[in-house]
């Protein structure tokens, strides 16, 4: 890949934490974050195969086209999860106590609306303190974004890549 190449996947990434910015500013319900994270592997992952086709002048097969995908979906997704644990670590480190204790919270309140023990309650706490504790903590939250955007970026991968073969003018000029 040449080197504009890098500075374009860079505002792929860009694009994504002025989104997650926004979102954050606005207040916007955060699981809305996977339709623009996947719509930006989605570009980022056509953007390695058509960079690829047009920085070599090689035959182009179907493996190779995958791999050209799945590189720009990779590096997009590699970008990201660094910006996830940044954003969790220091710039909104509370975001994850706010939505441990409401879900804490909702937890208890659905439990005692449905008339259970203290005990029972008490349980699913502590099963949930322990599931939190390997969840949302940011560098686990980190690795589990950079594996969801790679394996999506393997996924669109392999779709390009065959929509390629079949149509090369979708790829080439």
């Amino acid at each position: 890949m040449t080197k504009g190449n890098y500075y374009t996947f860079l505002g792929f990434i860009l694009i994504g934490i002025i989104f997650r910015l926004v979102f954050e500013t606005f207040q916007i319900d955060w699981t809305h974050t996977w339709a623009y994270l996947s719509f930006l592997t989605i570009l980022s992952t056509y953007y390695g195969i058509y960079s690829q086709r047009q920085n070599t002048k090689e035959e182009f097969d179907f493996t190779m086209d995958f791999k050209g995908g799945a590189q720009g979906g990779s590096m997009f997704a590699l970008g990201y999860g660094f910006f996830t644990y940044i954003f969790y670590k220091w710039i909104h480190p509370h975001f994850l106590e706010m939505f441990l204790s409401n879900r804490r919270h909702d937890i208890m309140q659905a439990l005692t609306d449905t008339g259970q023990t203290d005990e029972t309650i008490r349980a699913a706490l502590d099963n949930f303190n322990s599931f939190a504790e390997l969840i949302y903590v940011p560098g686990n939250l980190s690795v589990i974004t950079i594996t969801s955007l790679v394996f999506l970026s393997i996924v669109y991968g392999v779709i390009f890549a065959v929509i390629a073969k079949f149509f090369p003018k979708f790829v080439n000029q």
